[in-house]
């Protein structure tokens, strides 16, 4: 009942929305970088002078909404929120550079037939991150830890990127040549060069599009990071130097793993990946809807079950409990059609013994262990990464199917 390209999310895509977003928080706040995290509006005024400027670099890709008095510009990205408060700000020398962070509800009106589920929708959640910093050299600095991060994080999936170099000139090439040099040699590979028509007063000098190829080859831009060098007078943002002077500082644009929806793409097709290779797809762990779920033989089995999953659950791990009048057949293939981490059946003989046999959809195969030792593997696969519980009741004769 919506614009085409706004995603709908259902219990389980909505956990994995929200445990993505508290990751890409963490990333930015990892960083060595002091951060402050703001929450913005998602409209601007198209009387003010700086919001009409920078929309007209986005042309017809515009939502617009009317309004009682005026016309409003849905945000594309968290900049205008972000930059509309720091020039309020009272920012020296001193504190540079620092870092502004939301998850930013951004919309961008993407022409028709090219919206596509995750990686091009018209609604999309950004983790926009600006550096604020005080001159190019400290700038460069940045740009080349982001791009580090950038790489790590696809590569923590087991995934490479192939980078798209856009240049405003031929001059802003010269001007981050050696910077992009040391880029090319670290990450060992070729990057493409693009060059910006000559003349236009653009209010950056450099981005790198970082793309994964698919499973059907095709390039998905996932990361970003930009030098922004006009959207501080734009907004007048400045910051005081040693002699008290004011200063327009140099702000970094960058979504370290790109936007929300980007990032599950990214997965997906890692998974999907894995079953052209022959293997059984899985997501990693601690995103995963359903960590591990116990199934009850018969009802005498029940009391047992649960017992083990309240353990489980204490532990912040998701557990669910299929405790439906169904087969043990179906219950273990239901649990294999939801990608469940791990699968447990809870029958007379783990009434009677400790040992559980457990299904690791990872290895695709049964693995004899106890409770605690199933605690500790998944905890260990959990590591620090964010926790959400369940988005849905844990017992599934309790959950609508959706």
């Amino acid at each position: 009942m919506s614009d085409a390209g706004h995603m709908a999310f259902s219990p389980k895509g909505a956990l994995m929305f929200d445990l993505v977003a508290d990751y890409s928080s963490r990333i930015v706040n990892s960083m060595s970088l002091p951060v402050y995290t703001v929450r913005g509006t998602n409209m601007f005024s198209m009387d003010e002078g700086p919001v009409a400027e920078h929309a007209k670099l986005f042309g017809d890709r515009l939502y617009v909404i009317k309004g009682e008095k005026r016309d409003f510009v849905m945000r594309y990205a968290a900049c205008h929120q972000q930059f509309a408060m720091m020039r309020l700000w009272n920012i020296s020398y001193k504190v540079l550079p620092f870092g502004a962070f939301e998850v930013a509800d951004s919309y961008r009106l993407e022409q028709s037939g090219e919206t596509m589920l995750c990686f091009r929708t018209r609604r999309m959640n950004m983790p926009d991150l600006h550096v604020v910093c005080a001159d190019i050299p400290e700038s460069e600095d940045w740009f080349s830890r982001l791009d580090e991060r950038i790489y790590k994080e696809a590569n923590d999936l087991g995934r490479d990127y192939e980078m798209l170099v856009n240049f405003s000139s031929w001059n802003a090439y010269l001007q981050h040549k050696d910077m992009l040099m040391d880029i090319v040699r670290k990450h060992d590979r070729p990057a493409l060069l693009h060059f910006y028509p000559e003349g236009i007063n653009y209010y950056w000098t450099v981005n790198i599009e970082y793309h994964i190829l698919d499973d059907l080859k095709r390039a998905r831009e996932i990361g970003t990071v930009q030098i922004d060098v006009g959207n501080a007078q734009r907004f007048g943002i400045t910051y005081t130097d040693e002699e008290g002077k004011k200063i327009y500082p140099i702000i970094l644009h960058t979504a370290v793993i790109g936007t929300i929806e980007r990032y599950l793409y990214m997965l997906f097709d890692t998974a999907v990946g894995m079953e052209t290779q022959g293997k059984l797809g899985t997501l990693p762990t601690w995103v995963v809807p359903e960590q591990v779920r116990f199934m009850n033989v018969s009802e005498n089995h029940l009391g047992k079950a649960r017992e083990m999953a309240d353990k489980v659950q204490k532990a912040q791990i998701r557990v669910g409990l299929d405790d439906r009048s169904e087969t043990v057949g179906k219950k273990v293939r239901a649990a294999k059609q939801d990608w469940v981490a791990y699968a447990v059946v809870i029958g007379d003989k783990e009434m009677a013994s400790d040992t559980l046999m457990v299904y690791d959809r990872a290895q695709n195969k049964n693995v004899e262990m106890t409770l605690d030792q199933l605690i500790e593997r998944v905890r260990s696969e959990i590591g620090d990464m964010p926790f959400r519980p369940m988005y849905m009741p844990r017992e599934m004769s309790r959950q609508i199917d959706i």
